[in-house]
């Protein structure tokens, strides 16, 4: 699957990518039977919501994955008494 990505991220660029992850999340879900019986437009109204469910969980995992770099100092003192960070270089 990486070299797929990578062979199309180096031909078509990152449209590319984006039609493939697009047509992967989308090929079989609009095949479900629910869709025959709703009108066109609760149809794109459902997949607006979709892509931008898949949208914001993807600007979740990107700032997760930035948060997860950021290096906490964190301290716990024991029996009432006081932790001190000394982060002097």
């Amino acid at each position: 699957m990486d070299s797929f990505f990578k062979a199309a991220l180096g031909v078509g660029g990152l449209g590319t990518v984006g039609a493939a992850v697009f047509f992967g999340l989308y090929k079989d879900w609009l095949a479900l039977d629910i869709f025959s019986k709703l009108s066109a437009d609760q149809t794109f109204i459902i997949m607006l919501v979709f892509l931008g469910l898949v949208f914001l969980s993807l600007v979740v995992l990107v700032t997760a994955y930035m948060l997860k770099g950021i290096k906490i100092n964190s301290a716990k003192a024991t029996n009432s008494s006081v932790a001190i960070i000394n982060d002097t270089k």
